[in-house]
């Protein structure tokens, strides 16, 4: 099992929860405007899984839940015996996603591995757009299934779009919308340009104002959105 990150304690990743946040290496898109390069192929140094297992246990009397993250956490081999291993732990699972792995999702949310996922979604559905955000040659049916999985299951589950200038615009992601309607929760998250797989990419955020107006026209659309990152 590759874990390449360890976050003890994190208070916005899943809003009303103390929880903990896993970070597996691997990722199978190359997002330019990545924050994590590292972890697409893996830092110098992993952390060994007992380690951390060991913490949630040992500190359970705050922590109410896991976020498994990444990279692409569905990539990972190893991905059903780390949740096998937090259930045992009793505390409530989180995954984030690409959305990618349909046939893998509908495995987690059907057999109730997950309490809740959230789906990075970084442009419209369409084979051009999507493709220019991932970073390689993107087959948008599967995350339309994955959406489609979700929606069906009854499970929590929230859509996260990093708002990066070059990739989405205004009218992009209301395109990007359309796409999404009907969708309960929406988390508009602000570019950082500090680092980024490609060093292209560092390039100057949206103005404040510019998401707020984002995340109002969302309303239209999605029944709750928040702006992260400010």
């Amino acid at each position: 099992m590759r874990i390449a990150g360890f976050v003890k304690t994190t208070l916005q990743d899943w809003e009303g929860k103390n929880a903990c946040m896993i970070l597996l290496s691997g990722c199978n898109f190359r997002c330019p405007y990545c924050n994590r390069p590292e972890l697409i192929s893996g830092p110098d140094e992993e952390i060994d899984p007992s380690i951390v297992l060991r913490y949630i246990k040992e500190n359970k009397d705050f922590l109410e839940a896991a976020v498994i993250s990444g990279g692409e956490p569905t990539i990972n081999g190893d991905l059903y015996k780390l949740i096998g291993d937090l259930r045992k732990l009793k505390i409530k699972i989180k995954l984030d996603t690409n959305g990618s792995n349909p046939d893998i999702l509908d495995d987690l949310v059907g057999a109730k591995l997950v309490d809740k996922v959230c789906v990075n979604i970084m442009a419209p559905l369409d084979h051009a757009s999507y493709s220019k955000a991932a970073g390689v040659d993107t087959d948008v049916e599967l995350i339309k299934r994955s959406l489609r999985i979700l929606a069906d299951s009854g499970i929590v589950y929230e859509v996260r779009t990093v708002v990066v200038p070059g990739i989405i615009t205004h009218d992009s992601f209301v395109k990007m919308l359309s796409d999404l309607d009907g969708l309960k929760s929406m988390i508009i998250q602000q570019f950082d340009p500090r680092v980024t797989l490609d060093p292209k990419m560092n390039v100057k955020p949206y103005p404040k104002p510019a998401l707020v107006r984002m995340a109002e026209t969302a309303k239209g659309y999605v029944q709750r959105v928040r702006i992260r990152g400010f």
